[in-house]
């Protein structure tokens, strides 16, 4: 049996207290509703961030994928044969690769670079110009016009007889650019160096080309 003097079972105040205490205004019904979606919605956000476990999912870290370095070129080849002289450009004859190839020296060293740089290319191991420009006319490799990868011989006298060589690096309208052993001859030969060259450095020559055979 409900007292009729007791609380009203709508939350009204009781008979003889006041309405509502001061500062205080009642919630309505539809503050009420507003207040409890914003809740629930907080939670479902919360949630979503969690595993079934509770702990927060971390999203998978994707790996870079490393790229993928270029091969090596092929022994032989003209552009390993170009890289290994762009490599060696500016060391000298004491220390190098091509003096532990060749062996000790005490003379003209351009012909010993240059058939060091080409010995996957069958041509002989000399420091003899003359020995590399007469192997490759007898392959009927020679000529007048520079190309990258080409030997440039200079002579003095006779073309077949040449006292230096380089290899062509370039050309750049119809002039060649080169990399040369045994550099510069003031030095001793063991201080001589490979050096660039954006033209033939020696104007009185006699200047003719060789072209070896590249894998």
């Amino acid at each position: 049996m409900i007292d009729p003097h007791g609380p009203s079972l709508r939350g009204d105040p009781p008979a003889g207290s006041d309405a509502a205490a001061p500062g205080r205004r009642p919630i309505s019904r539809r503050a009420f509703l507003l207040a409890g979606g914003a809740v629930l919605a907080g939670g479902a956000a919360v949630a979503t961030g969690l595993s079934r476990s509770g702990e927060p999912e971390t999203p998978p870290v994707t790996a870079p994928t490393p790229g993928t370095p270029a091969p090596a070129p092929v022994p032989g080849s003209l552009d390993a044969v170009l890289a290994e002289a762009d490599r060696t450009a500016g060391r000298r004859l004491l220390g190098s690769p091509w003096r532990a190839w060749f062996g000790e020296t005490s003379e003209p060293w351009s012909a010993i670079y240059v058939s060091w740089l080409l010995r996957d290319n069958g041509v002989p191991r000399t420091a003899e110009p003359v020995t590399l420009y007469a192997e490759l006319q007898r392959a009927d490799r020679s000529g007048s016009t520079p190309e990258p990868g080409a030997l440039l011989f200079y002579s003095r006298g006779e073309v077949n007889r040449p006292h230096h060589v380089g290899l062509v690096t370039s050309v750049t309208r119809g002039v060649p650019q080169t990399v040369e052993g045994d550099h510069p001859f003031a030095l001793p030969y063991p201080e001589r160096f490979v050096r660039r060259y954006a033209r033939p450095w020696e104007d009185q020559a006699l200047i003719s080309y060789g072209y070896p055979a590249y894998a």
